[in-house]
């Protein structure tokens, strides 16, 4: 397993923990709200490193071999 494959593990599971805490935190935001808006601009940067994370471990893609 390659260094990218690695660090594509590590980043899953930090963004698991931040989804399941930003899915905790939508339950006492109340929707309209600054805080409300400021999740959800949250879950951009979140999402996009889960689903690039997940494609980097589904295809195994290692550049540095």
């Amino acid at each position: 397993m390659g260094i990218l494959q690695s660090a594509s593990r590590t980043v899953l599971g930090i963004d698991v923990l931040f989804l399941l805490l930003l899915g905790f935190s939508f339950l006492y935001l109340d929707p309209g709200t600054r805080s409300y808006v400021m999740a959800q601009l949250t879950l951009i940067p979140v999402a996009l490193t889960f689903l690039a994370s997940v494609v980097l471990i589904y295809t195994q893609w290692d550049p540095f071999e």
